[in-house]
């Protein structure tokens, strides 16, 4: 951490209610609201007067403080009293009616989205809606068979995973669902905390997506049934059969119109070469969030031990995508103001969640991100093969694929859940729902970058939420 000091502050002031020149010890007494100091100084009276001026934000001595160069006595008085603190900030960045303002300007860009895609399925609305209101969450399981549209389901559980990770989202989103129809969305006087405006935008981006994508004939579930679960067994078989069924359904699929758009002749390779480098950066810069929840469950030592583990070998990782960004003409600032996708988005807020919920399952399905054991890397592979871009380097993706190799992360699961023992059906039947819908969701995470960069020709980021549909 830097340390603290005055430079700290956007506009910082002296908040002093008390302050009294001793005349007979020729002496400035000053405090909050009582005696807390006294100060004596060769110019007492400049001192008194300096210290009056810093009330106030505008006084020009708060620059002069910022200056290496300035009095020194003063400069120590300061520090002394900041660290009591008695210097406060008067310019907060992020104000309460900012935040407002901009969720306002966030629900009207979502309303405007969802009218522009025709999106008036009332309805809908009102089951979310209904959804939002429960008592109690819905299991995983429970949202997995409420649809078969893949888009709704994830609707349901995007909206239980805020409830964890963004919990402002969840009224922003029932106000969002409450003006579709015509309806005029009523502002909700949110409860912001810690939270910036800007992550609930980012929520209701999902929101709109989803909703817009729900209505699109791809929107039907891809897996025709999940694992089959015939008995207790133990943690390291369940990991070893969903790795196999996984593969399987991956088989099932049609071609890859993603991987399909790597060729010579496609003026688009460029544009979704940076687009997939964008989605991973995004990814890999929450990835450690996502184990933090299980760490802090109560597991058995070695369990824990090796989640302390994988989270220290996952820290920094995001370094090596935003080099290979960068080299892609992306700076960092542009990928912070841009939209995450939507589908890194739904990644990041389901694994975390269920890391907080049900640890089997986020190690059974940690595998997913990582990688199947002997599934190989396509973009870092094709990447290589096919951008034109003069200055592109992908060798620090690629040290990170081998450096993942090397942690054997491709067997994350066995090593996680062969510390776990045995697991009843009940158990395995919730975990073979969870991986079952986390692989089609990155399944879908591919191709919607084909959708989005090579069929709508949309460049690398983007920064609304209608350039995404």
């Amino acid at each position: 951490m830097d340390k603290w000091s005055i430079g700290s502050y956007r506009k910082p002031f002296l908040n002093i209610g008390y302050q009294a020149v001793d005349s007979a010890s020729d002496t400035l007494e000053i405090g909050e609201r009582h005696p807390e100091f006294v100060l004596s100084a060769d110019a007492l009276e400049q001192l008194d007067s300096t210290l009056r001026s810093l009330a106030s934000g505008d006084s020009e001595h708060w620059s002069t403080l910022r200056q290496s160069g300035g009095d020194p006595q003063l400069q120590d008085i300061m520090t002394l009293l900041d660290d009591a603190g008695l210097i406060r900030e008067s310019a907060p960045e992020h104000t309460l009616a900012n935040k407002r303002a901009l969720l306002a300007q966030a629900l009207d860009e979502a309303l405007a989205t969802l009218r522009k895609h025709n999106f008036t399925r009332v309805e809908v609305a009102e089951e979310l809606l209904a959804f939002i209101a429960r008592p109690t969450p819905a299991s995983i399981p429970e949202i997995y068979a409420s649809s078969s549209n893949m888009f709704l389901v994830y609707a349901r559980l995007a909206l239980t995973s805020w409830s964890v990770v963004c919990p402002p989202a969840i009224p922003a989103a029932a106000a969002l669902l409450q003006g579709i129809g015509g309806k005029a969305p009523v502002l909700p006087d949110i409860e912001f905390s810690a939270f910036w405006a800007g992550e609930v935008r980012k929520c209701l981006f999902v929101m709109t997506w989803l909703l817009v994508r729900s209505q699109q004939a791809d929107a039907q579930r891809l897996c025709s049934a999940i694992l089959p679960i015939e008995g207790v067994d133990s943690g390291v078989n369940l990991a070893i059969r969903l790795e196999r069924w996984g593969l399987d359904f991956l088989a099932e699929q049609p071609p890859s119109q993603y991987r399909a758009a790597f060729r010579g002749d496609n003026d688009r390779c460029d544009a979704l070469i940076a687009a997939s480098y964008a989605q991973e950066y995004y990814i890999t810069d929450r990835f450690i969030d996502l184990i933090c929840p299980a760490i802090a469950q109560r597991l058995p030592r070695p369990l824990k031990r090796l989640a302390r583990r994988y989270y220290m070998e996952e820290a920094g990782h995001e370094l090596y995508e935003l080099k290979t960004c960068k080299s892609l003409g992306m700076t960092e600032e542009q990928l912070h103001s841009a939209l995450p996708t939507p589908c890194a988005q739904l990644m990041c807020d389901f694994y975390t969640y269920i890391a907080t919920r049900d640890v089997v399952s986020y190690f059974a399905a940690a595998t997913i991100t990582e990688g199947l054991p002997g599934q190989e890397n396509l973009l870092n592979a094709l990447s290589s093969q096919f951008s034109s871009t003069t200055v592109f380097n992908n060798r620090p993706s690629r040290k990170h694929e081998q450096l993942n190799e090397k942690l054997a992360h491709q067997y994350i699961s066995r090593i996680m859940l062969a510390e776990v023992g045995e697991l009843s059906e009940q158990q395995q039947q919730g975990t073979a729902t969870v991986y079952a819908l986390l692989l089609e969701l990155t399944h879908r995470t591919w191709e919607e970058l084909h959708r989005i960069h090579v069929l709508q020709r949309r460049p690398p980021l983007n920064f609304t939420m209608d350039e995404f549909l």
